[in-house]
């Protein structure tokens, strides 16, 4: 539901409202009072921008803030994504749903705004339709074409492949179609390298009897370098024992080997064989002492561990080229290269082994440091016979299996043809010309099926409008009686249309009343074509407009029927709702307005406000003043508006002036014809027998002249004119005096 108006600019009369603290807010049921001109209509116009969730054109710049039961906020900013559900009966709504093709011949009438604008709009949409079935015959054509020309570069560019891979089998343009359409987003996934191709095309051309030897595999070689490694540290960092070293031999490596080898030229001899002294027992004992077992051990050990070293050397292995597949030749050079580089470094390890395992032997007795080697070498040589052996196995499994490998190779070049012919043909370009072509079919057939379905649509909208029919022409009868005027079904360009007639002859000339009558038994009619009323936001504005008494009653009655029902309540008592989400009814009708007050809902659901002029150029919304309520008659409460004025001192008071002429209009007709009820008198006739010719004249002419908003907003700003309006309500005032029953009875009903 609507809460309240929070801000309206720019919006007509409404020049720059804002919600006071005091002013109530929207409930289920509101009614709204405010004489003509007072700016009702406009407000409608603003609810009806809700249903319609666009501006209204003849308010360009107006600004407003609407709040919702939810305190959501709904502005001319965000009024496109509103949400709710809103019918307006206005005088809009009478334009928009009223339409006459013309006086001088048969009125034919299109009911509901709907219907009109489907008419409208039937044939250019059938134009449309029709030209969106030209256009995809068009783009068919050419799709058509795109293909025709794309099928025959394919027979050609199949019977190219077929020749130059000599295949026996059949190869069409079916068959290269499904190899195109077999290619990656990558073409140059599918081409081959030079390289490739020359290897590719030498197996696919190659004969059965042409195919190469198996290769014998590499033997991995012993690798002794960890084992010698480990072998090696151990003694590099061995101190043989000895009894007791001789300094001079320790650091005299040369004279210490020299005395080592003569010690056993001299067992059992007293004199020194190269200087012929004298070889004392303690001599020989000394030198033995230096010379230990475990150092002779010792020096055994490293001496075996030295042949053992040069016995690891290894000769690098090498694959031939002749011996494998021209597709190889490439990583045939890589292996070899990797090879030799790895078992020199191998070799190149074990002759650092060999060189610290000589400084051992020149230095037994000190700790050498261990070599410097690559410690992956091992594993990277290993790792490189793998790397060989595994393409050793690839190309004997080309000789193994060469059937199956030359298949593999015809595939790799059918795959390498495509992506060729894929190129060369444009098959792109051609795919994007069919592409956008399809998508123009394809635009234009959503486009012709939507056409017609909204074809379809409008005439079901006519459809639903004439299944209207007898719903209204009930609530036209009870308008303005049976059989006066009603609605028949007629055929116009083989279409059914809408002629409203009286008593079977086309109505010609309705009165303002009729149209209203009508126009409002079309807005109760359209408002059952909602599913669920209770989501439904209404707001009537004067649906009395231009019609007398007599049907004011029928109106009411209408309006109650429509949007008010019984539910049970708490206690399973019996309540009287709306039928509706929320609705609002506004009128000038002090005697419509008095009905409108016993329309059944909740009092607590019930707002009563009053559109009220400011200034001649701006209006406001309020809450009804309770004076107002008080009354029951129209009469009275004319009466209290002319007494206000004529009790104010400051006669050029706009609040009390603006209200005043269309007061006094009122009362005068309905004083002169309670004074003198004559039949089909005019309120003229009634006041010249009343006030005499002279002051009659004065007083009808005044009255008529400022009922009119026009003449309003003159009035505000002419002095002579104020005077004018004053001293005919003094006269009026002064020949309701002379009956002074009549006088102290209207003087009672004014408020405390």
């Amino acid at each position: 539901m609507i809460k309240s108006i929070q801000r309206l600019r720019k919006f007509g009369v409404f020049e720059d409202f804002s919600k006071t603290a005091g002013l109530s807010d929207f409930l289920d049921k509101n009614i709204i009072y405010g004489w003509n001109y007072s700016g009702k209509t406009t407000l409608s116009r603003l609810f009806a921008m809700l249903g319609s969730k666009a501006p209204n054109v003849d308010f360009g710049g107006a600004t407003f803030s609407i709040l919702d039961q939810q305190n959501q906020s709904v502005t001319e900013a965000t009024l496109a994504t509103c949400t709710k559900v809103v019918e307006v009966f206005n005088s809009d709504f009478v334009a928009s749903n009223l339409s006459w093709n013309g006086s001088d011949f048969q009125p034919i009438l299109l009911l509901g705004e709907d219907a009109a604008e489907a008419e409208k709009k039937i044939a250019p949409l059938n134009d449309y339709l029709a030209r969106c079935r030209t256009g995809f015959a068009a783009k068919q054509r050419a799709v058509v074409a795109v293909d025709a020309q794309v099928a025959e570069a394919k027979t050609t560019g199949a019977k190219r492949i077929k020749t130059s891979l000599q295949l026996v089998d059949a190869f069409t343009a079916v068959h290269l179609t499904n190899e195109v359409n077999a290619l990656g987003q990558d073409l140059s996934e599918a081409l081959l390298t030079e390289v490739q191709y020359a290897d590719d095309i030498k197996l696919a051309l190659t004969a059965e009897k042409d195919k190469l030897k198996s290769v014998t595999s590499l033997i991995q070689p012993q690798l002794t370098l960890p084992t010698l490694l480990a072998d090696a540290l151990k003694v590099l960092a061995a101190k043989p024992a000895f009894s007791k070293t001789i300094d001079y031999l320790r650091t005299n490596k040369a004279v210490s080997d020299w005395v080592e080898d003569g010690l056993a030229l001299h067992v059992g001899k007293e004199a020194c064989e190269f200087c012929g002294n004298t070889l004392t027992a303690d001599r020989i004992n000394e030198l033995h002492g230096h010379f230990s077992q475990d150092l002779i051990n010792h020096k055994a050990a490293v001496t075996a561990l030295v042949a053992r070293v040069g016995t690891g050397t290894l000769e690098p292995a090498k694959l031939e080229k002749n011996d494998f597949s021209p597709k190889f030749a490439e990583i045939l050079s890589a292996h070899n290269t990797e090879l030799a580089t790895v078992t020199e470094a191998y070799n190149r390890d074990l002759q650092s082994v060999l060189a610290a395992l000589h400084d051992k032997l020149s230095s037994p007795f000190d700790e050498v440091d261990a070599p410097l080697i690559f410690p992956s070498v091992a594993p990277l040589l290993v790792h490189a016979y793998e790397q060989a052996n595994a393409t050793i196995r690839e190309n004997n499994q080309i000789s193994d299996d060469f059937s199956q490998q030359k298949k593999s190779a015809i595939s790799r070049l059918k795959k390498h043809f495509a992506a060729q012919f894929y190129t060369d043909a444009k098959l792109s370009e051609a795919a994007l010309t069919k592409a956008l072509l399809e998508r123009h079919k394809s635009r234009f057939h959503s486009i012709g099926l939507r056409l017609k379905d909204d074809i379809a649509e409008l005439y079901a909208r006519i459809d639903r409008s004439q299944k209207g029919r007898e719903r209204l022409n009930e609530r036209i009868a009870t308008l303005l009686g049976s059989g006066t005027i009603e609605i028949t079904v007629v055929k116009v360009d083989e279409a059914d249309r809408f002629q409203l007639t009286r008593r079977s002859v086309p109505a010609r000339n309705l009165s303002d009343g009729e149209r209203t009558a009508i126009a409002f038994a079309f807005f109760l009619t359209k408002i059952e074509e909602h599913k669920d009323l209770a989501q439904v936001i209404v707001y009537i504005d004067d649906p009395i407009s231009s019609l007398d008494s007599n049907h004011v009653f029928q109106v009411y009655s209408m309006i109650e029927s429509a949007f008010f029902k019984k539910v049970v309540g708490q206690g399973n008592n019996e309540e009287w709702v709306t039928a509706c989400k929320q609705i609002f009814i506004a009128t000038h009708n002090f005697e419509f307005f008095e009905l409108l007050k016993k329309l059944p809902c909740n009092k607590k659901k019930t707002a009563y406000f009053m559109v009220r002029r400011l200034t001649p150029t701006t209006s406001t919304l309020e809450d009804l003043p309770a004076s107002m309520m008080k009354y029951t008659s129209e009469y009275h409460y004319l009466f209290s508006v002319i007494h206000a004025f004529h009790a104010n001192p400051d006669k050029a008071d706009i609040e009390h002036l603006l209200s005043l002429p269309n007061a006094m209009r009122r009362f005068v007709e309905l004083y002169t014809y309670m004074r003198l009820p004559w039949p089909e008198s005019t309120v003229d006739q009634r006041a010249t027998e009343l006030f005499g010719r002279e002051k009659a004249h004065r007083v009808t002419k005044l009255l008529h002249h400022f009922s009119h908003l026009e003449s309003i907003e003159r009035l505000a700003t002419n002095t002579n004119l104020i005077a004018d309006i004053e001293a005919v309500v003094e006269e009026v005032m002064t020949l309701i005096r002379e009956d002074k029953p009549h006088f102290d009875a209207l003087q009672k009903s004014l408020p405390a």
